[in-house]
């Protein structure tokens, strides 16, 4: 199967792209936060209340900002497929001749029917100086499926796709304690997640960005973000609060509220409190470069009547490398509520990562595990 061959089949599939939405959460009309984590607290169970540091910070618990010297930039950039994406690509490659002949098509999804294939793509600029912080992410989430409802293609549409703009700081306090603030705006597209046949506007919609032909790299490109066509713009403002304190060389604790308060629209967005424990300590396993062990252990709680209290219970263990101050490489792994995390990273400079998470998701057709390898290109400075 020729490379051309699968890139063609699979950016043609892709134009029937869906987000998994992140729904509104029923509490005062409370819609959802952003969701972003840094690739290593990603890897890590996405723990790090108590371990964060550096820019990525701002995201989870901006009190780490406190006390850093110095100053740093970087830019990440990532993209999450799995295994279903991975299928759907092949199958598109077999079948993108029959791609603008919808009744055709219809009759040789078999395959690939009602399975919600994601991808997702993250873009971050960032950089920090002296417990001062900033990032720019745009961060966006895809979901595709493709089916039929009787005789009738049936396709998956939706979109999540969030620009944010944050700075904040950190301040040292009394007693050891660190605190942090990080304001952000917030631009969002969505459109939820849902089914849409011949009888709906959007089908006609995706159907037309669909069989366009492919004139480059770029139109391939914009056929993965039809669903924006599609979909509710909204911005809002909020704020991430965080305090962090050293219980002794060995131990430090964390505590954060994420979107404390925010507003999304016209709605309140559902804030959540994360705790974290985390045990760090110097191992000396190679004498040129420098390791450290971190061991974490975060509770998230949505504040939201009737949500169980066992509910998003995480940890994580990292080996991490060092060449002086700057890091140079960690393998970590951990537990997100039950589910696998696992992350690498390697590098001086510009760094290559890779990142595996498994998760829980309620899409159509039901509650499916779903698994995303994510793999990314850093540039730190």
């Amino acid at each position: 199967m020729s490379a051309r061959r699968m890139d063609a089949g699979f950016f043609s599939i892709v134009a029937v792209v869906g987000l998994i939405a992140a729904s509104a959460a029923s509490f005062a009309q409370a819609a959802v936060g952003g969701d972003f984590r840094g690739l290593q607290s990603q890897a890590m169970g996405r723990t790090g209340v108590a371990s964060s540091s550096g820019p990525m910070s701002l995201f989870l618990n901006p009190a780490a900002l406190a006390g850093e010297n110095g100053g740093s930039m970087g830019l990440s950039a990532d993209v999450g497929v799995n295994s279903v994406l991975l299928d759907y690509a092949a199958w598109a490659a077999e079948n993108n001749q029959y791609l603008n002949n919808m009744d055709s098509l219809s009759s040789r999804i078999g395959p690939v029917d009602n399975k919600w294939a994601p991808f997702s793509q993250t873009l971050a600029l960032y950089g920090s100086y002296q417990g001062v912080a900033f990032a720019a992410l745009s961060d966006t989430r895809y979901d595709l499926t493709i089916g039929k409802a009787v005789v009738t293609p049936v396709v998956g549409v939706g979109a999540l796709s969030d620009l944010v703009l944050t700075a904040g700081k950190g301040f040292e306090g009394p007693d050891g304690f660190h605190f942090g603030v990080s304001l952000k705006y917030i631009y969002r597209l969505t459109f939820e997640d849902q089914l849409v046949g011949t009888t709906d506007e959007p089908f006609y919609v995706v159907k037309d960005a669909w069989t366009k032909p492919n004139t480059g790299i770029w139109s391939q490109i914009t056929k993965l973000g039809v669903a924006s066509d599609l979909a509710k713009t909204q911005q809002g403002v909020g704020a991430n609060l965080g305090a962090q304190k050293d219980v002794d060389s060995n131990w430090t604790a964390g505590i954060s509220l994420i979107d404390f308060p925010t507003i999304l629209g016209s709605e309140l967005v559902r804030p959540d409190v994360n705790i974290g424990l985390s045990y760090h300590r110097p191992l000396h396993l190679v004498d040129e470069i420098g390791n450290k062990l971190t061991v974490n252990l975060d509770y998230q709680k949505f504040l939201i009547p009737g949500t169980p209290w066992w509910k998003q219970l995480k940890t994580g263990v990292a080996l991490e490398g060092y060449m002086g101050r700057r890091p140079v490489s960690y393998i970590a792994l951990g537990l997100n509520d039950g589910y696998p995390t696992f992350g690498v990273r390697v590098g001086y400079i510009v760094y290559l990562s890779y990142v595996y998470i498994a998760e829980e998701t309620g899409t159509y057709p039901g509650q499916q595990k779903l698994s995303f390898h994510k793999v990314a290109l850093q540039l730190e400075m």
